[in-house]
């Protein structure tokens, strides 16, 4: 009799899937933000972690938003 030996696999839980995309998600966008504020903006790429910068494009929106309004 040939016996087929199961592979064990290892599933994470929905909770820990979730956990795991969110930090994926986070690491994606951070990198996005990286790339294109230093290629399409022509910043420094460590400018985008800098509070001023999004603390000004917070202003932006709010200054847009208020004027389709």
């Amino acid at each position: 009799m040939n016996r087929e030996k199961k592979k064990s696999t290892r599933r994470l839980t929905p909770l820990g899937r979730f956990i795991v995309n969110i930090f994926l998600l986070g690491i994606f966008a951070l990198a996005g933000a990286l790339v294109g504020y230093s290629v399409i903006g022509d910043g420094h790429p460590m400018e985008v972690l800098m509070p001023d910068t999004w603390i000004h494009l917070a202003e932006v929106i709010k200054n847009s938003l208020s004027v389709l309004w």
